[in-house]
């Protein structure tokens, strides 16, 4: 396609925008009473941007002061392990640092809680002796626990935490998870838990045990983890020792789920760990000691069968979850499957307008969620953010002028248990504006730097992005900025969501849009899935164009768990001209007047047009519905999506295993029939 071909298109979609733009301007300012959030039970979450800070969150989730606190390395497990037993007994946060500094946040919480004492679990080599000279400049005395290795220092914190028991647990010391499994369990009963390794019993153990006066121990971990062995030699010991019990499973999972169903908890609550790493499990023990509360832990990806019946047995009985750790530890998806047990999870990410009605009009639609909104929706998109027409890397915001008004819609859709992921666009007035932005080096740096700052300014979850008119030789750039804002804020469990244009393969001029690649680099790829129609009437997403793009994508090898497929709230109602420059001209409607019977006719919806001229309703072969009318305007050919066309689109999320929608937009729900219609279709599909 020639240059002149493409500038025709460029302009094309300008002017749609700008007619849908002058349009829906006109929309009503209603009145907003920010109301309570509805009671809604789903999973919370106590996260940082780093394991450090998870932590220190988790502390402060549990504790308003600790005169005496724990301190371990975050870098690796073995001397860290056991004190949990400690902490409760001392009744302060279990917190960690870097090996060789102690950490900012971690000096912060310090100071916040008022701690006097801190116990350094390790040798110099764990923790080094720069941290214990940091405390004491803080007025706070430290007092190292360690031994020669893990099971010594082991040992040593058990002496101070338990100094006589009749009960000791026994771990494999060379791994983590099953230590994490018990540890809750122990700290609440002052059991002491000691470490093991596969085949022989260490000296450093079996000489606490003595000392101690254990007599009886129950093993956690299969075979392959503690040997029989192990309890040949527990029981020639001087002092014999007996294993009373064993808890295994097939894996780490398996043995959790075997010590949380056999032990007694209070599961009013359950805390949820990634069993991949153990630092936010082992933060988060001292936290559930307090209250008996146990730790399930999960995997990356794939529940296995005794912990996917745990959850659905807890979930069924009432029982809260709270997750230890963000996004980049147990993803967005895995949570989805704890919170509702799907086996697919599948989000729904709903975008809301400020031109219309402003604050008022985007907190509007977000109340047009039925509750709880959770069943209907996981993420607000809220149109916020463009790039300035400077093309430096600059953003501007529609809500500048009044920056109270993006905390307040934060913290209201936050309080529904949602999401919000602002939407940063490029430029309508100057579409050059992304090419520029994205070829410069310095301009992209400045450009996320600035979406940081605004992310943090008003707590958001996340970014989406969405670029568009741009030169096809902008791809690669374009790929380049996501896989640099990725890399920014993946780590910070941030959000990332991009919005790109559809593609069936045909479309060379938008070959700037490399789904494979800009696949790595994201969370979600949102494909705009509508406006298939433009200079003539016709259907807004039919199904077999839909098809054609998800298929598309398939072949290039994306992961389509990834994918949302883009759904349309509005139809189109195309006026004949008699000009044949421009045949026809374009009004966007809703399903159903927007904000109810007493608005501007003007913007009268699909079924009271029906109604009005006694239209006949037709279906095209993908399901989509259309009518005909005549006014004094002339002759109207309108096309709409209605609950049937709907579901048929929601068919291809089975059909290609697609990771949910992006539905365009809430605006168009405003009206409780169309918010009725529209969001029982999406919780039918969605959960």
């Amino acid at each position: 396609m020639n240059f002149i071909t493409k500038k025709l298109i460029y302009k094309k979609f300008l002017s749609i925008f700008f007619s849908l733009m002058v349009l829906l301007s006109l929309a009503p300012v209603l009145p907003f009473q920010v109301q309570a959030a509805p009671t809604e039970s789903v999973t919370d979450r106590i996260y940082g941007n780093t394991l450090y800070d998870t932590a220190v969150e988790i502390s402060k989730e549990g504790w308003d002061y600790a005169n005496v606190a724990v301190l371990a390395t975050g870098g690796n497990f073995p001397d860290a392990l056991t004190g949990t037993v400690l902490a409760h007994k001392v009744n302060g946060p279990l917190l960690l640092t870097e090996s060789n500094r102690l950490s900012p946040v971690v000096a912060e919480e310090l100071k916040r809680l008022g701690t006097k004492e801190v116990y350094l679990l390790g040798g110099t080599v764990a923790l080094s002796a720069g941290i214990e000279e940091s405390l004491k400049d803080l007025g706070i005395q430290p007092r190292r626990l360690s031994g020669w290795d893990q099971y010594g220092t082991a040992a040593e914190i058990a002496r101070v935490a338990t100094p006589s028991s009749s009960q000791a647990f026994l771990v494999n010391g060379e791994l983590f998870p099953d230590a994490l499994s018990i540890s809750s369990y122990a700290a609440a009963q002052g059991i002491p838990v000691l470490l093991t390794r596969s085949d022989s019993l260490p000296e450093e153990t079996a000489k606490v045990l003595a000392e101690l006066g254990v007599t009886e121990v129950t093993l956690v971990g299969g075979t392959a983890v503690i040997k029989d062995s192990i309890e040949d030699q527990l029981s020639k010991l001087p002092q014999p020792v007996k294993v009373t019990t064993r808890y295994a499973g097939y894996d780490q999972y398996e043995t959790n789920t075997a010590v949380l169903n056999e032990l007694s908890f209070d599961t009013s609550k359950v805390y949820v760990a990634t069993g991949q790493n153990f630092p936010d499990a082992l933060a988060g023990a001292a936290l559930a000691g307090k209250s008996n509360t146990p730790i399930l832990l999960i995997p990356n990806t794939q529940l296995g069968d005794s912990t996917t019946s745990y959850l659905n047995q807890k979930r069924a009985s009432g029982s809260a979850f709270t997750i230890f750790g963000g996004w980049g530890v147990i993803s967005y998806n895995m949570e989805s499957v704890i919170r509702t047990g799907a086996v697919q999870p599948r989000v729904s990410l709903q975008y809301t307008q400020g031109g219309y009605g402003g604050t008022n009009g985007m907190l509007n639609q977000v109340e047009s969620i039925p509750s709880p909104a959770t069943d209907y929706a996981d993420i607000i998109a809220p149109s916020w953010y463009y790039l300035d027409d400077t093309a430096d890397g600059n953003i501007v915001g529609g809500w500048d002028a009044t920056p109270n008004d993006y905390k307040q819609f934060t913290s209201f859709v936050q309080a529904r248990n949602l999401k919000v992921l602002p939407v940063i666009q490029s430029s309508w007035n100057t579409p050059k504006t992304v090419d520029t932005v994205m070829a410069s080096e310095t301009a992209r740096a400045k450009l996320i730097g600035q979406i940081m700052d605004r992310m943090n300014s008003v707590n958001a979850d996340g970014i989406v992005i969405d670029f568009e008119f741009m030169s096809n030789d902008t791809g690669p750039y374009l790929t380049q900025f996501m896989k640099e804002l990725y890399a920014k804020l993946h780590p910070l469990n941030k959000l990332v969501i991009q919005a790109v244009m559809p593609r069936t393969g045909a479309e060379v001029w938008l070959e700037e849009f490399n789904y494979p690649a800009l696949a790595q680099y994201v969370d979600y790829l949102h494909i705009m899935t509508y406006d298939y129609s433009h200079g003539a009437p016709g259907p807004i997403a039919p199904l077999d164009w839909s098809s054609k793009v998800m298929k598309y994508t398939q072949n290039q090898g994306v992961d389509m768990r990834k994918v949302l497929l883009g759904i349309p709230y509005y139809g189109v109602d195309w006026t004949a001209t008699g000009n044949t420059s421009a045949p026809y001209s374009r009004v966007a409607r809703g399903l159903h007047t927007l904000y109810g019977p007493t608005a501007d006719k003007d913007l009268g919806g699909m079924m009271e047009l029906i109604a009005q001229y006694n239209s006949p309703v037709q279906r095209d072969a993908s399901q989509v519905p259309y009518f005909s009318y005549t006014d004094t305007a002339g002759t109207h050919t309108v096309y709409y999506d209605d609950a049937q066309s709907w579901n048929a689109k929601m068919g291809l999320l089975s059909q290609y295993g697609l990771g949910g929608v992006g539905a365009w937009s809430l605006y168009w729900a405003s009206n409780p029939e169309s918010s009725r219609t529209i969001f029982a279709v999406l919780k039918q599909h969605l959960r």
